[in-house]
């Protein structure tokens, strides 16, 4: 099966801690299971109150729940959710204290894990990954025409 080619973009930008401004908030979450349910409570919040439909929201929520999960299997540290609303576009950053590679791995059938990324990949509009001495930052944008953020 031949795989479409990835919209991953490396961001050498960095993604620093960030607090409420502007359309932008972030919080940290434990490295435990449950936190993945807890970021999509604390994304969902923030979309709402910024007015965005609710097909974004779901949209957004899922991918969210894919990085978070992939943070908390493969980095075991807590993680920071970074969700930044602008004119026409969602940013969600997800960072951790790993140091591992990012990797889009092939689509298996025959395994039931390790489709996170492609389910990313699949459907955001523009995705990426950086890695520093401090961690890893994985993040998607979603384009959106007429989302303000408030």
């Amino acid at each position: 099966m031949n795989l479409p080619t990835s919209r991953a973009r490396s961001d050498p930008s960095g993604g620093g801690p960030r607090s409420e401004t502007n359309g932008e908030i972030s919080t940290v979450f434990p490295a435990v299971a449950p936190s993945a349910s807890s970021a999509r409570r604390f994304v969902a919040a923030a979309l709402h109150r910024w007015g965005c439909p609710d097909a974004l929201v779901d949209l957004v929520l899922l991918l969210t729940s894919e990085l978070v999960t992939n943070a908390y299997r493969h980095a075991g540290s807590e993680t920071r959710v970074s969700i930044r609303c602008d004119e026409d576009r969602i940013r969600v950053e997800v960072s951790d204290k790993g140091g591992g590679e990012v990797q889009l791995r092939p689509f298996d059938e025959n395994r039931t894990d390790g489709r996170g990324l492609q389910i990313v990949d699949a459907l955001a509009e523009r995705w990426g990954h950086h890695s520093d001495g401090a961690g890893t930052v994985v993040w998607f944008e979603l384009v959106h025409p007429g989302v303000m953020a408030r």
